[in-house]
């Protein structure tokens, strides 16, 4: 297949960005919807007629779980091959990032960014194991760090009717289980508990593991918590990371393989092992208090902290805020279109503070109140976008 074959008369080919086993992964060009998609293809002979069934089942589950963390599947056919063979293809969304092992190749996270990542997970598995559906395979190269959050890649289903129900529950345990190792290859050192959530995820009796659903409530409370602000060394690389995975600015590893039917056929499909296992950042104090009376419990002045403890405080204020923009979308409490935008202006603005950039925060910050003032009705549920300003007003702007 060449770039610009038309597929079906409706996805034109632009590059092959992809090839692991017997798929290939294509990005390409939807020129009925007008967008930019993935395509993965895989030859299939005419007579496997039950590999064929199961590729399209697994494309049926895919496009059924619809959640923020998993990767859209939007169609699914069958096109004349050579040799009179069926290829097989699914479209998915086009990501833009790079995988969770790239990112824990340039070294370990601080805690607080390995517990927001591991609950995006842990909720996303959550919303699986909901539709009755196992992973099977959930390892750092099956999660995707994109602009607009943490995707997990590579579902597959375990089978139908009732097989599905003898190994659904072992199945999920199994994730679960899958999940403590990913935890713990993301903060393997003892930090604000995570090493010990992990080893509950990964204890040797299947029903002493919590459920993927307790698990990113966990990880999302942590997640929350003041930031373990790394040495400056560090964290000039923390940026550097950061910035690839929420911006979109690496320049390789477009897409992963996206699709669900390939965790059921090609279980060759690893990661090759390793990963920089540096030493988690040591633990800052805690910052001073700021200036008592209600104003400043409410909005701290760069004058009540030192400057690097303010930094702290906007970068944790942020960080969750955008947190909680993203789980107010997934809930349905942030209407998708505002949500984007607002997630874009305050994922900018925490890339800079964190970055050491010199920032009017003052300014900025009061832009993002106006966004939020100008909201339209339905753009976010009330009890949200309390939550969303009270995190504002935490961020240390002069008086």
């Amino acid at each position: 297949m060449d770039p610009g074959f038309r597929l079906d008369g409706r996805y034109r080919m632009e590059r092959r960005v992809g090839r692991r086993g017997p798929a290939q992964v294509w990005c390409a060009h939807d020129e009925l919807l007008a967008r930019r998609v993935a395509v993965t293809l895989v030859a299939v002979r005419r007579t496997q007629r039950t590999l064929r069934r199961r590729l399209r089942d697994s494309a049926r589950a895919a496009a059924a779980l619809a959640h923020p963390g998993i990767v859209t599947t939007f169609d699914y056919g069958e096109a004349e091959g050579t040799g009179g063979d069926a290829l097989t293809y699914v479209v998915t969304e086009f990501l833009s990032g790079e995988s969770l092992t790239a990112r824990l190749d340039r070294g370990m996270p601080c805690p607080q960014e390995a517990a927001d990542v591991c609950a995006q997970v842990a909720d996303a598995l959550a919303a699986v194991h909901a539709c009755g559906v196992v992973h099977g395979d959930l390892r750092p190269g099956q999660v995707f760090l994109t602009a607009d959050g943490v995707k997990l890649l590579g579902l597959g289903v375990t089978g139908t009717g009732d097989e599905a129900d003898r190994d659904g529950e072992a199945g999920q345990a199994e994730d679960v289980r899958a999940l403590g190792a990913l935890l713990a290859a993301c903060a393997p050192d003892p930090a604000g508990g995570l090493a010990e959530l992990a080893a509950r995820c990964r204890a040797p009796e299947p029903g002493d593991r919590p459920p993927a659903a307790d698990v990113a409530r966990a990880l999302a409370a942590r997640a929350a918590e003041t930031p373990v602000v790394p040495p400056a060394t560090a964290r000039r690389g923390y940026r550097r990371a950061w910035r690839a995975a929420v911006l979109g600015a690496a320049a390789a590893a477009v897409l992963a393989l996206v699709l669900a039917p390939l965790a059921v056929i090609l279980s060759s499909l690893r990661d090759a092992p390793g990963g920089v296992a540096l030493a988690a950042p040591p633990r800052r104090s805690a910052p001073p208090a700021p200036a008592e009376g209600p104003a400043a419990a409410a909005v701290p002045s760069r004058s009540a902290v030192p400057a690097a403890d303010a930094r702290a405080l906007a970068v944790s204020a942020l960080a969750r805020m955008r947190r909680e923009i993203d789980l107010g979308i997934a809930a349905g409490e942030v209407e998708p279109r505002f949500g984007a935008e607002l997630a874009v202006r305050v994922t900018t603005l925490l890339n800079e503070v964190d970055g050491g950039a010199p920032v009017d925060l003052p300014r900025r910050v009061a832009r993002l109140r106006a966004v939020m003032a100008g909201r339209a009705p339905g753009d976010v549920a009330p009890g949200r976008a309390a939550g969303l300003s009270a995190l504002l007003a935490e961020v240390p702007v002069r008086p």
